[in-house]
């Protein structure tokens, strides 16, 4: 079983805060353009919200574990292949600026490193076997982050 994106940005949180707590360093980020992060998680958050609603509407299974059922390529799928990642990542950059110190950056850059190597590539495989050549189509047009 695969360890889902919630729980691998969840670790990456958890390291930030370790490290931020053992060597505690200036703010890279301060008042008031910490407030910039509201903007970068609400953003984040309606992103990935959004997405998950489309992979319902579409009746496919949200899990990275799952089999898809159906290729959806509505909402924001239309101009991101991965944008529960991209939301995801937005939201964590949200929490880098808001706490504004060096470790907490470095999250959504480990996240999107992480989900563009070990994810990605099986999960757009996957897609590639069950839908073929509408998958490839539908590629072809749409970036795979932005």
């Amino acid at each position: 079983m695969r360890i889902i994106p919630p729980i691998v940005a969840a670790f990456y949180l958890l390291v930030a805060w370790g490290l931020d707590s053992l060597l505690p360093g200036m703010p890279i980020i301060g008042s008031p353009y910490h407030l910039l992060s509201l903007v970068l998680f609400g953003v984040g958050g309606f992103l990935a919200g959004w997405a998950f609603l489309h992979f319902k509407k579409g009746g496919t299974p949200i899990s990275t574990n799952a089999t898809p059922t159906a290729l959806v390529t509505t909402g924001p799928f239309r101009f991101s292949r991965s944008p529960m990642y991209v939301g995801l990542t937005c939201a964590l950059l949200g929490i880098a600026v808001f706490v504004g110190t060096l470790p907490w950056f470095l999250v959504p850059l480990a996240f999107a490193i992480t989900m563009h190597a070990a994810y990605i590539p099986r999960e757009e495989a996957a897609l590639e076997h069950l839908f073929g050549q509408e998958y490839l189509d539908y590629k072809d047009r749409v970036r795979r982050w932005l």
